[in-house]
């Protein structure tokens, strides 16, 4: 229940609640499991249960065809490696949905679905997930591999620097200058789509309580994507406004 269980919890995290309940979160040996069931559900609050069993398998088989063409990053040992699996996940998705034409704004907003779906459990649970998911030592992680990712070992990769907090505005941030998915979307046409992507971090950041406050991204025409996280405040994600949707909705499509 993180990008991998959406944002999967930490063994000490699982250790704190115990028992039947996480091995049974914890047991699908598919990293995508979640993100699958989540799919489901929208698809079949949106579709009914012909044509989202339909539409459901026709997402799984277009990552089937997707995956082995995704550019390695590094394998395991590049944290930034699951993003680019889900990024390839949902682009199946919309390459999918867009065969039953579908708009990218729409599939955005089924994709913002999936992670509310996600997310949806009990504050007391996230804020435990998120102690440990999202301390020191996940920072940590963050500032090895955005050193790393400055030698640009693999063309698809994300490029990165993490920034130290000031102590009052933000704890840390991460300004992102290349963005694999991105890559990934351009190489397939579906570079509009990247934008809608981004707005994930929306959810995630108020489901765990992250205080992100971003104004660009890559995926919108920005330099850089300029992620600043402060624990407890109020999330903003330019250019959401109060959730869905998003503010570029109105250009692409004359609505006020």
């Amino acid at each position: 229940m993180n990008r991998r269980k959406f944002l999967k919890i930490s063994a000490a995290g699982a250790a704190l609640i115990g028992g039947s309940a996480v091995y049974t979160m914890l047991k699908e040996s598919d990293p995508l499991s979640p993100f699958h069931d989540a799919t489901r559900k929208i698809f079949n609050d949106r579709f009914g249960d012909d044509l989202s069993a339909k539409v459901m398998a026709e997402t799984k088989n277009a990552y089937a065809a997707l995956r082995p063409g995704v550019p390695y990053i590094g394998g395991e040992a590049n944290i930034f490696t699951e993003w680019l699996d889900y990024g390839a996940y949902y682009l199946a998705l919309y390459q999918a949905l867009s065969a039953h034409g579908h708009t990218e704004g729409d599939v955005g907003g089924l994709v913002f679905n999936t992670y509310e779906v996600m997310a949806d459990y009990p504050g007391w649970f996230l804020k435990i997930v998120g102690h440990f998911k999202y301390g020191r030592s996940y920072q940590d992680k963050l500032r090895r591999a955005a050193a790393i990712s400055q030698k640009r070992h693999y063309p698809g990769d994300f490029v990165l620097s993490f920034v130290e907090g000031d102590g009052e505005n933000f704890d840390y941030g991460l300004d992102i200058t290349e963005c694999g998915i991105c890559k990934l979307y351009s190489a397939h046409g579906a570079d509009k789509f990247s934008r809608y992507m981004c707005l994930s971090d929306f959810v995630i950041s108020k489901a765990f309580n992250r205080g992100l406050v971003r104004f660009e991204t890559i995926a919108e025409g920005g330099k850089r994507c300029d992620f600043r996280y402060k624990k407890g405040r109020e999330t903003f994600v330019f250019p959401l406004r109060e959730g869905w949707p998003p503010r570029f909705i109105d250009s692409d499509t004359g609505a006020s």
